[in-house]
């Protein structure tokens, strides 16, 4: 039984590992004091916005007495126009539970911002027609705490577009919500039953030790 166990868990580990996930999602890769803005055509920096001026807003840890949710830094949405902050994650898979998470705070009062979670379809571009809404939902958040979101959904295996729209700010089109800590892939949260896999694989070590 122990063996059989093991074997599941070493399968699941390298079917797993090579799926895709969001990339520098808690935005540690930009590299700020206070605050910068760094472009969105920066393929490096893996990120990309909507925003006319394609800026993307990057606070520092402890900036204007705003703490990041994890890490060293943290986005502002609302950079300097009402816009959307984005990847394109390629390589889930078909039909694979996918988890996803972010933290959400708002500026200078209630902000509001919508994640969607959009199959590209088969041509791999956005907006031509044959896009597929995997999740599509409103968040809020004050200034006083970070709000922690998750969930999950299944994918369809082509290329999938993982986005923060800004829909209000109580600070306006250049000032507000607050994005940290966000994930998506199966790696991004622990799916229902890993912390059962966690005790089979303690058991495989505990069981290989004994053998020695």
């Amino acid at each position: 039984m122990v063996k059989y166990a093991c074997a599941v868990l070493s399968t699941l580990v390298i079917s797993t590992s090579s799926m895709a996930d969001l990339v520098n999602g808690g935005f540690e890769d930009f590299q700020t004091w206070g605050y910068g803005f760094f472009s969105g055509s920066d393929p490096t920096l893996n990120w990309a916005t909507t925003a006319p001026d394609n800026n993307l807003e990057i606070w520092s840890d402890g900036f204007l007495g705003v703490p990041a949710y994890e890490g060293s830094s943290f986005a502002e949405l609302n950079a300097n126009y009402d816009s959307t902050l984005y990847q394109h994650v390629n390589g889930l898979g078909d039909f694979n539970t996918i988890n996803w998470h972010f933290a959400h705070r708002g500026r200078y009062g209630v902000d509001v911002m919508q994640l969607s979670i959009i199959d590209l379809g088969a041509d791999q571009l956005y907006g031509n027609g044959d896009d597929t809404v995997l999740y599509q939902s409103n968040f809020t958040a004050d200034e006083t705490a970070w709000q922690f979101h998750s969930g999950s959904i299944v994918s369809i295996g082509n290329l999938t577009r993982f986005a923060f729209q800004a829909v209000s700010a109580t600070g306006g089109s250049t000032q507000g919500n607050f994005i940290d800590y966000c994930g998506f892939g199966v790696n991004a949260i622990p799916a229902p039953g890993a912390v059962s896999l966690i005790g089979i694989a303690g058991l495989c070590s505990f069981s290989q030790r004994k053998r020695k």
